[in-house]
């Protein structure tokens, strides 16, 4: 119970007793193994100075989050992975858990099937921020449910026939991970919803790199990243909620950035080998300027996209090692141009995370004192962002940033590449040994051309032994379930009941789906025990009583 606090004499001794208390718990909770890859930027006494006089209480959510780290800990050692899809519903989570050890709740399903207001739109996580926490709760209170009335209907057998009888038991309790997005909002935003959803149930979460105010789904054009250091910030905040709420969740950190074009801020040194500039020096006007210029002249449209494009290409847009580059090249004076731009290269990679200070100080020494002309503010868009390029060296760059303060790290690609993912892989784990790994399955790939059949087969398995552990389908749900209500529908329309009672219901009997008595399945046997219970063993309106149409499927399946 809470500690009471009055103005008594003694309150200091009770306040200091309390907090040195909670410190000496919290410096040994994070003694154990499992955290011994991850960073803390803040103390045990900051941690217990801001949980309050309750004693500290454990969510099922941390205890969800103990499991997931054993089933991932567990695919790490054997070199597998955890394979998933987007769950939509109370149905979907009940079937996955016969056959799968985790669960995915997705942003972009929920944004266009499960908004909070109602509202289906495309995944730019402008939904309410309470949207994916409370299909977590949907979801997790149905996988209780489930659990419940299994437990009550096996440890009720009388005997080891008996439970043989009613076959393997099924694990409800399926880890749930939940797509956070890019934490909709500031750092206290980011706070409340790591609160939403360790209060509604989810053992892990995925928070990006993109900008919370022009987020876009990983596979959508326009995508801005925001700086390194303000997303390890998002990162140091998910963490820090979780240790004032006792918690043990999953975090896994996205970066957007293999094929990001846009950055909000240049503020960040290792981002600099990366943002685009303008290497014409004869240019009047920022494109900013002239886009505003044309608008005010009445262009619009079609016009507007061409004068962008005119204006970059006589911008002559680089990133600043190509600058370099070619000013080697038109350099007559340098003999070993090859030379010259290989001892650059060197010193400015994409994971030296150099500064382009460094890096324009490096060049105009190796230029005999000439300076590059570079401007990364006249290229500029009209919203004030700028010109990035991104790649698979950059999204390694970033997990390499992100990864002391997540379990697990992942590149959003716009391909299902294998070498591309060898690549990251190798390059995580040249600084991070055994980092664990996260990979999108996703359908917005064509995996018809991305690769064969025989390839597609070995996929999930060949990037396990890469060290992605955790592998999943995001719209998997919401896909095989456009498909199923589109054939059932044409069925339907055609064959009447024939369509249902032979492609769906046999399909049920021949496959042993619980669903098949779907009266059982929502759990009509359990309520109605809990009714008999509170009227003394018996109820007149009992819903699974003498008359209850499952009756009919009672020698058709024993589920």
């Amino acid at each position: 119970m809470p500690v009471s606090l009055n103005n008594e004499k003694n309150e200091f001794e009770q306040l200091q007793t309390l907090l040195q208390d909670d410190i000496k718990s919290i410096e040994q909770w994070w003694a154990q193994p499992r955290w011994s890859k991850t960073k803390r930027n803040y103390s045990a006494r900051d941690i217990a100075l801001r949980r309050g006089t309750f004693e500290p209480v454990t969510y099922p959510s941390s205890l969800m989050a103990d499991k997931l780290y054993k089933v991932l800990e567990a695919h790490a050692d054997k070199g597998t992975a955890s394979r998933t899809f987007g769950a939509m519903d109370p149905v979907q989570i009940s079937q996955m858990a016969k056959y799968l050890d985790t669960i995915y709740i997705s942003g972009w399903q929920c944004s266009s099937t499960a908004s909070t207001s109602n509202e289906p739109g495309p995944d730019l996580a402008d939904y309410p921020m309470d949207t994916v926490p409370n299909k977590v709760e949907h979801l997790f209170k149905a996988q209780q449910f489930h659990d419940r009335k299994q437990f009550e209907e096996r440890a009720a057998a009388t005997s080891e026939a008996e439970l043989a009888a009613m076959g393997q038991g099924i694990d409800y309790l399926t880890p749930i991970v939940a797509d956070a997005d890019a934490g909709h909002g500031g750092l206290t935003a980011v706070y409340k919803l790591t609160k939403m959803f360790i209060e509604r149930g989810a053992a892990g979460i995925h928070m990006e790199d993109q900008t919370s105010t022009n987020k876009k789904c990983g596979h959508m054009a326009g995508r801005c990243v925001i700086p390194v250091q303000e997303h390890v910030n998002r990162l140091v905040t998910v963490r820090m909620c979780a240790d004032v709420m006792n918690s043990n969740l999953i975090i896994v950190a996205r970066s957007d950035s293999e094929a990001a074009t846009l950055i909000s801020s240049t503020i960040d040194t290792r981002d600099h080998y990366f943002i685009v500039g303008a290497t014409n020096p004869d240019l009047e006007f920022s494109l900013a300027e002239t886009l505003e210029a044309a608008i005010q002249g009445g262009a619009s449209g079609a016009q507007l996209a061409r004068i962008e494009k005119e204006w970059s290409e006589q911008a002559g847009l680089k990133l600043f090692h190509e600058a370099f580059a070619d000013a080697v090249n038109a350099d007559a004076s340098i003999a070993d141009k090859a030379g010259v731009i290989a001892k650059f290269n060197a010193q400015v990679g994409p994971l030296t995370e150099t500064s382009n200070r460094d890096a324009r100080k490096l060049a105009k020494s190796l230029l005999g004192g000439k300076d590059i002309f570079f401007d990364w503010e006249l290229p500029r868009v009209r919203e004030g962002l700028y010109r990035y390029r991104g790649g698979t060296q950059c999204a390694v760059m970033r997990a390499r940033a992100f990864a002391p303060y997540a379990d697990l790290v992942w590149m959003e690609s716009n391909y299902p590449d294998y070498q591309q993912a060898v690549e990251f892989a190798e390059g995580v784990r040249a600084q991070y040994p055994g980092k664990w790994l996260a990979y999108n399955l996703s359908p917005s790939f064509n995996w018809q051309k991305a690769m064969s059949v025989d390839e597609q087969h070995t996929f999930i398995e060949r990037l396990g032994a890469l060290g992605y552990v955790w592998q999943f389908i995001t719209l998997a749900g919401l896909h095989t379930t456009a498909l199923a209500i589109n054939a059932f529908s044409r069925d339907f329309a055609q064959d009447g009941m024939k369509a249902y009672a032979q492609t769906i219901q046999q399909r049920e009997m021949d496959e042993g789906v619980d669903v098949l008595k779907h009266q059982k399945w929502s759990g009509a046997e359990y309520i109605d025990g809990i009714l008999k219970l509170a009227q003394g063993g018996v109820s007149a309106t009992a819903a699974m009583g003498e008359g209850v149409t499952e009756d009919q499927f009672r020698d058709k399946s024993k589920l």
